[in-house]
């Protein structure tokens, strides 16, 4: 990782780490009032939630910046909001795989002998964090009209990314359809969508929305093509999964039809596009340049 975006993640990854523990914590409150049944899945969810990138939060708390913003608990909050979100499309992710492994600890459907209860609990629990984020973005003491349109902006990519689990879930084996779930849950749902929230929450303008839309669905690309060649040729070590369960299971993704050489390729190609989309900012150009130069290359 680059200096610039070293330093940047460093100073707001601890934030929303402890946002996230502090948002778990509350939620692991209210349950133990409820019943201990429920104890047993947000504790395994906080195990869940520990020593990932933040790279959906670190992207929100950039849009709100790139808007003119000046980051503050608020927009932490958001951040968090759009990780614990994150938190509970990997958990469904999880159910869907078949993965007993997520970041180095036991997934939700592994902690469980009976199957179907695995199952109905993973994806329950993916719900418990839509309703979260629903709380928490809604509450933001910002004004109303600001939160009212990120509302909008979280309301149709939580559309969205769920018709590309759907599309990756009925496992069709065509490159139109692979693209179609490329950009839908790595474009929109992992780059755009903070992006946009960030930037929304900061009061941009629609050029500043559409650029970021541009740059987020090459960053996204970028994104998903190294996380496709990382489950086939990566370090399990580090990646804290088994690798090549794409290919023993006959998933679909680039790496498993195209190859290694060929997504490699599409990689380059892809941060040259994305490089391009910069033109015409201001505000953090070298931070989105070396995280697309990072994405490229991160080993996890």
């Amino acid at each position: 990782m680059n200096p610039n975006l070293t330093k940047y993640v460093a100073k707001y990854k601890p934030l929303i780490d402890q946002e996230i523990a502090g948002e778990l914590d509350q939620r692991l409150a209210q349950v133990r009032e409820i019943s201990p049944h429920l104890v047993k899945i947000i504790e395994a969810m906080k195990e869940l939630s520990v020593g990932g990138k933040r790279l959906r939060g670190i992207l929100t708390i950039l849009g709100y910046e790139i808007s003119g913003g000046t980051a503050n608990s608020e927009i932490i909050k958001a951040a968090s909001a759009m990780e614990l979100f994150h938190l509970g499309l990997l958990i469904q992710d999880d159910f869907m795989d078949k993965d007993g492994l997520r970041r180095g600890v036991p997934t939700i459907i592994a902690r469980y002998d009976d199957s179907h209860v695995g199952n109905f609990v993973s994806m329950l629990a993916g719900d418990y964090t839509f309703g979260w984020g629903i709380e928490i973005l809604s509450a933001l003491d910002l004004s109303a009209d600001k939160v009212n349109r990120t509302m909008k902006v979280w309301g149709k990519y939580f559309t969205r990314v769920g018709y590309g689990q759907t599309l990756d879930g009925l496992a069709v084996a065509d490159e139109d359809t692979l693209l179609k779930i490329l950009a839908l849950k790595s474009g929109e749902y992992s780059c755009v969508l903070p992006l946009q929230l960030g930037a929304t929450l900061g009061g941009a303008d629609e050029q500043t929305i559409q650029k970021l839309y541009e740059y987020g669905m090459e960053l996204g690309w970028v994104f998903q093509l190294r996380d496709d060649w990382l489950g086939e040729y990566g370090d399990p070590a580090k990646t804290g999964k088994p690798v090549g369960n794409d290919s023993r299971e006959g998933k679909h993704t680039y790496a498993t039809m195209y190859g290694r050489e060929n997504t490699e390729a599409e990689i380059i190609k892809k941060v040259d596009l994305g490089i391009l989309t910069l033109r015409g900012l201001s505000l953090k150009v070298g931070e989105m340049r070396e995280l697309l130069e990072w994405m490229a290359t991160r080993e996890n």
